[in-house]
């Protein structure tokens, strides 16, 4: 499969960036298979507990609820390395990150690198009463996307021209031919959704206006509009599509300077290698070829009920030497959680997305 994908491979780090990680298929998964029952009995307990504490966090918003859902979901330490902007010394706290453990405050942003739809939790654990930025595209995105797929799949039901076209892969081929849009699709502004609203977006591409969730009227025309408008604690993902946790997508959002009314903290979060009885936290790919859902039963009833995640916090300074701030965001995320910077935009993310859904159907 990665082979197929090679094209969403980053020329600079030789990372295929949307690729879900898993194990090798030469691991033996005899261990698995004998540990299968005992994972879906666990999974049943877990799935009770859970589901209970995400009602009731719902309900009441609590963290130490959310903190229960983290806990039946496998991760049983969220230990955060504190990580100075200045020194580079390091300490490690329970707390919530960034506000003596009371959560954000006014004006604060949370940026961070983004490849599940756990982070959305982990963030709102660290920082009670969060929203998350979310960035709205234009319809004709969706459009495109759609006709793309359509004409992808005429393509592969013409017979090939010779033997040299089907068994060659020396033509790099052209956007007008391999039905590859790299036009950036346009970004009508920013919004901002509660955890359970921003959850339905995992995996896809940023919504459209009409996707949005009924009520969501107010669409901030530029992000630092969006950051400045409110009290409450906002986390913003600069990716804006999950990648597969192994490297950072090329960033362009971030404004080059500092917005003026925000207190800025980067936290990263690098979970744990799948192993041949876990499968990984990460999820790329969103329905219809997948759900959250699905991934989640597949990790209560069909995985370790132990995992892990490596969760750094700093705050940012202002820029110095001449330094821009976006840089500066880039620079930080990639150090601390040690992910490598890629060349790959997110918009690339539509591709991807149209190729799978195509072999999912061929399927």
């Amino acid at each position: 499969m990665a082979e197929k994908f090679s094209k969403f491979r980053d020329p600079g780090t030789g990372i295929q960036v949307f690729l879900t990680p898993v194990v090798a298929s030469s691991s033996s998964s005899g261990l698995a298979s004998i540990l299968l029952p005992l994972f879906a009995a666990l999974g049943v307990v877990r799935a009770i507990v859970g589901g209970t504490s995400w009602g009731l966090y719902l309900l009441f918003g609590w963290k130490g609820f959310l903190r229960v859902v983290l806990f039946a979901l496998g991760f049983v330490r969220l230990a955060v390395d504190e990580v100075s902007s200045g020194s580079g010394k390091r300490r490690e706290t329970t707390s919530a990150v960034g506000a003596g453990g009371n959560g954000g405050g006014k004006g604060e942003v949370v940026l961070a690198n983004h490849s599940s739809w756990i982070d959305l939790l982990v963030l709102s654990y660290l920082y009670p009463g969060i929203q998350f930025v979310v960035p709205v595209i234009e319809e004709s995105t969706m459009a495109a996307s759609t006709s793309t797929s359509e004409s992808g799949a005429k393509k592969r039901g013409t017979p090939k021209a010779n033997a040299m076209s089907a068994n060659t892969r020396i033509a790099t081929p052209t956007a007008s031919t391999s039905g590859t849009n790299t036009t950036a699709p346009a970004i009508l502004g920013y919004t901002i959704l509660t955890l359970p609203s921003a959850l339905r977006f995992i995996g896809a591409l940023p919504p459209t206006r009409t996707a949005l969730p009924a009520g969501t009227t107010h669409i901030h025309a530029t992000l630092s509009a969006t950051l400045s408008s409110t009290t409450a604690p906002l986390a913003f993902f600069p990716e804006l599509v999950t990648s597969n946790n192994r490297a950072l997508l090329h960033i362009t959002t971030l404004p080059r300077t500092s917005p003026t009314l925000a207190r800025c903290h980067i936290t990263t979060l690098k979970y744990s290698p799948p192993t041949r009885t876990s499968i990984s936290s990460v999820y790329t790919v969103g329905h219809p070829t997948g759900s959250i859902y699905t991934h989640l039963a597949q990790i209560l009833f069909t995985s370790s009920p132990a995992r892990g995640v490596s969760l750094k916090h700093s705050d940012l300074s202002a820029g110095e030497g001449g330094e821009a701030w976006a840089d500066q965001v880039v620079a930080s995320m990639s150090n601390m959680a040690r992910l490598k910077q890629t060349s790959i935009d997110w918009w690339s993310k539509r591709e991807f997305l149209t190729m799978v859904r195509a072999r999912s159907k061929r399927a």
